[in-house]
């Protein structure tokens, strides 16, 4: 099976120019090949695909889209044809507000297979007051799981001055979005909370953007993240990071107990946005 990865970039070849947006095409000598046109990222609501195959030899059969391995949506093509476009609808309201992978397969009669891969963000709850985003459990193999916290789906409101952004001024921060994942499966989720064991390093990442001139830009390399962990009643502060290039964040924490686990991003007004994450801790695997 023939797997393209896109990454905002665009390839156009003969009729294939029809796809609008990110779209990938293989060679003309290829078996099956095609083009999406459609693709949006962030997406909310539901994701209208047009998916444009082409065969060399053997009719065009169908086209479908799954999202984190799952499939979601399916159509088929018109009988012998081997060049036509059919459209997928993907309903991006059934995922938690996060990262996922989005894949377009188009297949002919044969069973022959061609592939068009994309990271897909969702983001359905856009902020209604409240500077808390959500957390997603994810792993380096994919899928996420939704976690609560927090009291709004979404980036923060609660723009601010003084965040630093890549390519602006400190002054133009407006809107700070932070979000932060588990990038490590976990030994399990339990009622929507990840379970670690007990004091193994679990790598948490995250990115930090602010809206400058209506688009969201990375936040300036350097800006610092508060930790806070809240164990009962008790809250304390912990070690942070900064921000590194792309308004990435990477820490590596492990920890002994259950606890809260809160990252907090403060701009120069006092304002903050943050994640909040709940963890139960095992002793043992199993």
């Amino acid at each position: 099976m023939k797997r393209v990865l896109l990454r905002g970039t665009t390839a156009l070849v003969g009729a294939f120019a029809i796809a609008v947006g990110a779209a990938s095409v293989a060679a003309a000598d290829e078996p099956v090949s095609g083009a999406v046109g459609g693709y949006r990222s962030p997406a909310a609501g539901t994701l209208q695909l047009d998916v444009t195959g082409r065969a060399t030899q053997d009719p065009l059969l169908d086209a479908s889209a799954a999202v984190d391995g799952a499939q979601v949506a399916s159509a088929t093509y018109c009988t012998g044809c081997s060049f036509a476009t059919v459209t997928l609808k993907v309903d991006t309201t059934a995922y938690p507000d996060g990262p996922h992978h989005l894949t377009v397969t188009i297949r002919d009669t044969a069973h022959r297979s061609y592939a068009i891969e994309k990271d897909l963000e969702v983001w359905n709850h856009p902020p209604t007051g409240s500077p808390t985003a959500i957390m997603n459990i994810g792993s380096d193999s994919g899928g996420a799981v939704p976690q609560g916290g927090g009291n709004a789906p979404g980036g923060g409101r609660g723009g601010a001055p003084g965040g630093g952004v890549e390519g602006a001024s400190a002054t133009s921060c407006m809107s700070p979005r932070l979000s932060m994942f588990l990038a490590q499966k976990p030994l399990r989720v339990s009622k929507g909370v990840p379970v670690l064991l007990k004091n193994k390093r679990y790598r948490f990442t995250g990115r930090l953007t602010c809206l400058v001139s209506g688009k969201r830009k990375s936040a300036a390399e350097g800006t610092k993240i508060s930790l806070r962990n809240t164990v009962g009643r008790k809250t304390v502060t912990k070690p942070g990071t900064k921000v590194g290039t792309s308004g990435k964040i990477t820490l590596l924490l492990k920890y002994p107990s259950s606890r809260t686990i809160e990252f907090r991003f403060t701009a120069g007004d006092g304002k903050t946005s943050k994640v909040r994450i709940k963890v139960r801790i095992a002793q043992r695997k199993g």
